[in-house]
């Protein structure tokens, strides 16, 4: 009798250190799954979704992460409630969702909400609903947490292979935004196939900005362009953007109106242009 007691308290301690580990398991992949703010404070916004999560219960954590994080739970476009990016600001909003069926995920919203049932009627019910005094009692009570024990382990394995790959995930993510070819999509506008994104490519900007600071009548002088660009914006030259030459830029572009002054005898001809209405300064 007193070996089958030490046998039930073993394993209901064993089950609540294992909900335990699934708890701090979740915590950690949910303050890593949703990130909203101004770049610059991006690593502090994580670090204080962290804090707030270490004092959450497993079925608060479990109620957040259905909503926001299974794919054909989250509603498409709901609003995070986050304030507004300030004009001019680097933000960025990053939410990370486990795609399924619809069929699977109500699946594991079920298996969740059983995990949250199993974990509170282990802390609160166990003595109410077995009589621990009697051998019957505690044979029926070793047989259901040996059955908790294992539908625990389920879970677990299941939430650990999801955080493996948001692991893999995020290190491939990583080393993506350190490559080159994300410098030129997202900072230059040069898509991975070679096309150019010309509204929102680098080098639109920084001609604009020249336009903005040597531009006379309306019109801009190429020549004066390229000199300031030069100093403000060395790396933004034709060749990156499949062009040979900056008249080529203009005309590719689409951005600007281009007028063309003939030269005279022992002068070449000069370029002006001027952003097109609606596109930009000018």
């Amino acid at each position: 009798m007193e070996h089958l007691q030490h046998e039930i308290e073993r394993r209901l301690g064993r089950c609540m250190l294992r909900l335990q580990q699934y708890e701090r398991l979740l915590k950690t992949m949910m303050s890593h799954m949703a990130v909203e703010g101004p770049m610059e404070q991006l690593e502090a916004l994580r670090d204080e979704r962290a804090s707030a999560m270490h004092g959450r219960t497993l079925g608060t954590l479990v109620k957040e992460f259905v909503k926001r994080h299974l794919a054909s739970a989250a509603a498409e476009g709901e609003p995070t409630g986050a304030d507004s990016p300030a004009p001019d600001v680097p933000y960025a909003s990053m939410n990370v969702t486990i795609s399924m069926s619809p069929e699977q995920a109500l699946q594991v919203e079920a298996g969740l909400a059983e995990l949250v049932e199993l974990r509170n009627n282990l802390v609160h019910h166990l003595g109410e609903r077995f009589d621990l005094s009697s051998d019957t009692g505690r044979a029926a009570a070793m047989h259901h947490l040996e059955s908790c024990d294992a539908r625990i382990d389920v879970h677990y394995r299941r939430l650990h292979a999801w955080a493996t790959a948001l692991a893999r995930c995020q290190a491939r993510a990583a080393s993506f935004i350190e490559s080159q070819q994300f410098e030129d999509a997202f900072v230059h506008g040069i898509h991975p196939d070679g096309t150019v994104d010309w509204p929102g490519s680098a080098i639109v900007a920084s001609l604009r900005e020249a336009e903005a600071a040597c531009h006379g009548e309306g019109w801009t002088s190429l020549d004066a362009a390229i000199r300031f660009m030069a100093q403000e914006s060395r790396d933004q030259v034709p060749s990156r953007y499949g062009c040979t030459t900056w008249p080529q830029v203009l005309r590719r572009s689409g951005e600007f109106d281009i007028r063309h002054a003939p030269g005279t005898e022992g002068s070449r001809g000069q370029v002006w242009y001027r952003s097109r209405c609606g596109a930009g300064a000018s």
